[in-house]
This record gives C-alpha cells, structure tokens and sequence, in this order.
C-alpha cells in the first residue's frame, strides 16, 4: 500500500470516528431525560386572610404548577406555561384562620416534572382590615358602616383592643350608651392604660351623668397626656374637650371649685372669684356665675 492511499485511509478513518457514524444515520446527543432541580423553596409568603403568594427556583427553565387545598387532596391549582427559574403564584380567595396545604411541580422543555414535597400556611384573620375600613368609615362620619366592620371584628376575634376601641367610639358617637359602656369595659379589661379608651369613658360617663367615673377618666387622662392631645380619628377632639368634660362632671357634683380650677387652665383670663360676688357680674352666686362661665366655655373647645 504507498504512502498516499493509507495517508487517505487513516483520515478517512478519523473522520468517521470523530462524527460517530455507526450506521444508523444518527448525530449528536440523546434526548434530555433529566428533570428540574427545585433549588429553594417552595415557601409561602406575604399571607393574609384570604390568600398567600407561593414562591421556589429551579436551576433551568420550567413551568409552574401550585397545587393547594385544605387537605392534601388539592382541590385547585394555578399553571403557568411560561419557563422560568424564578416561579411565584399569587393564591386569593381563600378562607381566613384556615390551614392550607399546597405542592409545587415545574416542568421543562422536553417535558421532564419535578415536584415538592406537602407543604403548609394558614390565613390570617381579617380582623385588621376590618378595623382600618371601619376608622375609614367613622371618618368620613358613615358610624353605621363602621359598626357594621367593627361588629364582624369583634365577633372573630372579642378580645382584639384594637377593634373593641373602636366600637366604643362609634357606639359613642351613636348615643348609644349602654353599648359603648359595654365596649369600654371589655377593652379597658383588657389594656387598662389605652387613652383613648380612657378619653371615650371621660365623655361616656360625662354624657351618662356619672359625674364620679367622667371625674375619674377625665383625670386618667389629663395625666398620661404629654403636651396635646388629639384623638387620631376626629381632629376636633383635643385635651381641652377632655378638660371641658372634667369641668362639667365637677359642676355636676356641685364641686364648682373645682370646676373653676379646671376653667383657668382652659383660660387664664376668668376674673371669677368664688369669695368676691363682685366678680360675679349679673349673678347673684358663684354657682350661678360658674353656670353662665361653663356655658360660655362651650364655644371655646
């Protein structure tokens, strides 16, 4: 055999090798029967009351399923066909306080599925929300839809202090009285210290006529305040209001002195002596006096 022909030979050889000829007519590699990795989670995140957002990688890209329900029969699910590494489902329409399971699988191109094992979250209570719209609605002066929230609070959760606060207010600003006591005393059972629970029971029991307890409050109140005071919800509540109650449920116990100490701290300038009926202007007593100051005093708070 001379040179050329096995020089032609061994390249041809080399060249066969190099391109795995075999015979059948194939090329290249086999086909991708590996499945997806999930590298982190599943976990859930960002729960509330009434749904979750489900999140987990895969280290290629893939599809996503959520499976959940409240057994692990898994009664609903979300696909998405889109192939990603980075999947996230938003689940809604969940109940609240209630245990959900849920699973995730991902698939890829060539169709090969990875799944998770049984995982778990509970929904939370939409006691919050209920509160923050019925503030919303005491607001904008609509008590009836605030109570309507405030009620549907308490009853999933009676001792929340948050939602007890607020029925008595609206309850307050109702008039209905007996109701807001009722409130006050749950919520004050419960956080002794609240203000503005403190502040609701000065003017409840002011309003009521009973004058020892609005006396009490009153000064709780007055106490714990640093500075001024105004009520969060209703910006024409201030200290003074809580003042002017105290010198109300004073007179009202005929502690008239009392209630001139009060009125001098809302306003200096009183020139009312209770020892000096020249002071008294047109009034033949310092009760009737204090009477006509207390009234004047209405417009000023």
């Amino acid at each position: 055999m001379g040179k050329r022909l096995l020089l032609v030979f061994v390249l041809g050889f080399a060249l066969g090798a190099g391109c795995g000829g075999g015979g059948d007519g194939g090329g290249g590699a086999g086909p991708d029967t590996t499945p997806p990795i999930i590298t982190s989670g599943p976990s859930a995140s960002g729960i509330d009351h009434q749904g979750a957002t489900v999140r987990w990688s895969t280290n290629e890209s893939a599809t996503s399923v959520v499976k959940y329900g409240k057994t692990t029969s898994y009664t609903d699910s979300l696909v998405s066909t889109s192939y990603v590494t980075s999947h996230s489902a938003v689940i809604s329409g969940l109940d609240p306080i209630t245990l959900y399971h849920y699973k995730v699988y991902s698939a890829d191109e060539a169709g090969n599925r990875v799944g998770s094992s049984d995982r778990t979250f509970t929904t939370g209570s939409p006691v919050a929300k209920f509160v923050d719209e019925a503030w919303d609605f005491f607001e904008d002066g609509e008590y009836d839809s605030s109570l309507a929230r405030l009620e549907a609070a308490v009853a999933l959760e009676p001792e929340n202090v948050d939602a007890l606060e607020g029925l008595a207010w609206t309850y307050l600003y109702l008039y209905e009285f007996s109701a807001c006591a009722e409130a006050l005393e749950d919520a004050l059972g419960l956080e002794p210290g609240r203000l503005d629970c403190i502040v609701a029971a000065a003017f409840l029991y002011q309003a009521t006529e009973d004058f020892e307890s609005a006396i009490s409050n009153a000064e709780s109140a007055l106490g714990m305040i640093a500075g001024n005071y105004v009520f969060s919800h209703d910006s024409d509540v201030t200290d003074e209001d809580i003042r002017y109650s105290l010198i109300l449920a004073l007179a009202g116990t005929g502690d008239f002195r009392g209630a001139l100490e009060e009125a001098l701290v809302l306003d200096p300038a009183i020139e009312i002596d209770p020892d000096d009926p020249g002071t008294w202007g047109e009034y033949s007593t310092f009760e009737e006096a204090m009477i006509a100051l207390i009234e004047a005093l209405r417009d000023q708070v």
